[in-house]
C-alpha cells in the first residue's frame, strides 16, 4: 500500500508552469543543434504530477500527443482524474503510484518533466529521478528537473529552520502554517523595524523573506519552509550527478539562452579566468546573482550539443513578440532607429534597419500568435521591396534572413520576453469570431479558479467580468448572447 503523505494534507493549488512546458525544451534544443521530437504526436511524462493541472493544457492543445502524470497523493490525482474524466481527454493519463515502481514498462518518453520534487526528496528517490530521465528518455529526448539552489538558499535555510524549530510539534498543517507566518511578520519587525532606513544586511534579509512569504499561498508556505525534506544544492553538484547518469546539461528553461555580450565586463573576465565549460560558466553566473532556483534541462551525454547558435536554425521555429513601434508614424523603409517596447516591459528594443523595423511590425500585427521565420521574413521583405525587387530574388530574402535573424536572436538572448521563440504554435484565432470559443482547459479552469492558463501555458489573472463570461465562451453564443449574460 502507497502510504499518505504531506500533499494529502496540503495539496498543492491549481497552477500551470510555463518552463516546464515541452515547447520550451524543444525550442532551446533546436536553437542549440539538436533534434527534438515534434510536439504533436510526443510524449510526456511528469514525475510529481500533483493534480495534473500542469499537465491538463497541454493536452487540451496537443490532442495527438500523449501525456503520462504519477504522484504518491491518492487525493491529488483522484482529483486529477475527475477533471481528466470532466473534459473528456483521452490522452492524459494520471497514476497513482511512487517514483521508485517507474521502470522500462512505461515506455520511452520524448519529455520528462519533474517540477518541485528533487529537492524535496531523499537522496534515494533523487537518483531513481535521474534514473528515469535517462532510461526512460527517448534518444533525442529532453528531461526537465527544477530545484533549489546555493548559494542562494543559504538564507532561506535560516528561516526555514527557524520555522520548523517555533511550530516543533504542533501537528495540524493549517496551525504550522499561520504560527510560521505570524512569527517570521514578529522577528522580521523586530529586528527590522518598520520605517526603519537601516536595518543592516541581516534585517533586510529577514523583511524580505516575511514579505515573500506573505505574498505566498498556503500549500506554498508549506511545501517550501516547513516539508520534513528541502534540501538544495549547487548547480555543479546537480551537473556531476546528471553525468553519472549519462545525461548532460542543456539550458535552463526559465532563463534560457544568455548571450555572453550582455553581461559585466568582469563577469566576463571572471569566467574567462574561473570558469571552466558551460557547467563552471553556470555556477559562477549562480554565485554572481546569488540564485536561490533552477529549472535544468538534461539530454543524453552522447548528444552533441552546439552552443553557436545560428540563424539558419531559427527555421525551424516560430518567433513572438509583444513588441510595438514607440512612435505613431515610424520609419520602417529609413536607415533611422526606431524604438519597440510593450506596457508591462521595462526593456526596449531599437533597431535601424528596415527589414526588422518591418518584421517586429510584422509580429505586432500578428500577436498573440506566434509566426513562422521563413513566413516573417517574407513578410517583412514585401514592406521594405517593391514586388519587382522580390520577385526572383532569393539572394534578397537570403540576406535578410540572415540580419534579421541575427537581431531577434540579440533581442531573444537579451531577454526572452522581448523577442520568444517556440518549436510549436498554438491554433489561435486573430479576432474573436461570431461565436467566440476560449479553450476548453480553461473554461474548466475558471470554474475552479480566477487563474487561468493561455494557450503559451502561462498564467492569466482574470479580473470580475472576464472571470464570469469566460466559461460561457463555448462556441454556441454569439456577442448579444454574452452581453445578455
Amino acid at each position: 500500500m502507497i502510504p499518505h503523505n504531506s500533499y494529502d494534507q496540503v495539496p498543492y493549488l491549481n497552477r500551470a508552469h510555463s518552463s516546464t512546458h515541452p515547447d520550451r525544451a524543444a525550442a532551446l534544443a533546436l536553437l542549440l543543434g539538436l533534434d527534438p521530437p515534434a510536439l504533436a504526436h510526443c510524449r510526456v511524462l511528469e514525475l510529481g504530477c500533483a493534480n495534473g493541472r500542469n499537465l491538463l493544457p497541454m493536452a487540451g492543445l496537443l490532442p495527438e500527443a500523449e501525456f503520462v502524470g504519477v504522484d504518491l497523493s491518492a487525493r491529488q490525482i483522484e482529483d486529477g482524474q475527475a477533471a481528466v474524466a470532466e473534459l473528456g481527454l483521452r490522452n492524459l493519463h494520471l497514476r497513482h503510484a511512487s517514483l521508485t515502481a517507474i521502470d522500462a514498462g512505461y515506455g520511452l518518453f520524448d519529455y520528462i518533466l519533474c517540477h518541485g520534487v528533487f529537492s524535496w526528496v531523499e537522496p534515494a528517490v533523487q537518483d531513481k529521478i535521474l534514473a528515469i530521465s535517462r532510461a526512460n528518455l527517448s534518444p533525442q529526448g529532453v528531461a526537465y528537473i527544477s530545484y533549489n539552489t546555493f548559494p542562494g538558499w543559504h538564507d532561506k535555510l535560516r528561516v526555514r529552520e527557524m520555522l520548523l524549530q517555533q511550530v516543533a510539534g504542533v501537528v495540524d498543517p493549517q496551525v504550522r502554517i499561520r504560527k510560521s507566518r505570524e512569527f517570521l511578520n514578529l522577528l522580521a519587525d523586530l529586528v527590522a523595524p518598520p520605517g526603519d532606513e537601516n536595518p543592516g544586511p541581516y534585517g533586510a534579509r529577514l523583511r524580505s523573506e516575511a514579505e515573500l512569504v506573505n505574498q505566498q499561498d498556503d500549500d506554498y508556505i508549506f511545501h517550501e519552509y516547513l516539508e520534513d525534506c528541502n534540501a538544495p544544492l549547487y548547480f555543479s553538484e546537480l551537473a556531476r550527478q546528471a553525468a553519472a547518469h549519462g545525461l548532460q546539461y542543456l539550458a535552463d528553461a526559465d532563463r534560457g539562452l544568455r548571450s555572453l555580450d550582455s553581461l559585466p565586463a568582469g563577469l566576463l573576465d571572471a569566467m574567462r579566468q574561473h570558469a571552466d565549460g558551460i557547467v563552471g560558466q553556470e555556477q559562477l553566473l549562480d554565485y554572481y546573482s546569488n540564485r536561490t532556483f533552477r529549472s535544468s534541462m538534461l539530454v543524453p551525454a552522447e548528444l552533441r550539443v552546439d552552443r553557436s547558435v545560428t540563424t539558419q536554425r531559427l527555421r525551424r521555429l516560430f518567433v513572438r513578440s509583444p513588441l510595438q513601434p514607440v512612435a505613431a508614424m515610424p520609419d520602417i523603409t529609413g536607415a533611422t532607429y526606431e524604438t519597440f517596447g510593450a506596457a508591462d516591459l521595462e526593456t526596449t528594443y531599437a533597431t535601424a534597419h528596415p527589414a526588422t523595423k518591418a518584421a517586429l511590425l510584422s509580429l505586432h500585427a500578428a500577436y498573440p500568435r506566434a509566426l513562422p521565420f521563413d513566413d516573417l521574413v517574407t513578410a517583412a521583405c514585401a514592406q521594405v521591396y517593391p514586388e519587382s525587387a522580390l520577385a526572383n530574388s532569393k539572394v534578397i530574402l537570403a540576406r535578410e534572413a540572415e540580419t534579421i535573424g541575427l537581431n531577434l536572436l540579440q533581442g531573444h538572448m537579451h531577454d526572452s520576453s522581448l523577442i520568444d521563440l517556440h518549436a510549436y504554435a498554438p491554433p489561435l484565432a486573430a479576432q474573436p469570431g461570431e461565436m467566440p470559443v476560449a479553450l476548453p482547459t480553461a473554461r474548466y479552469e475558471a470554474l475552479h479558479s480566477r487563474s487561468v492558463t493561455n494557450a503559451y501555458h502561462r498564467p492569466v489573472r482574470l479580473g470580475t467580468l472576464s472571470w464570469y463570461l469566460l466559461p460561457f465562451l463555448d462556441g454556441t453564443r454569439g456577442v448579444d448572447a454574452l452581453v445578455e449574460l
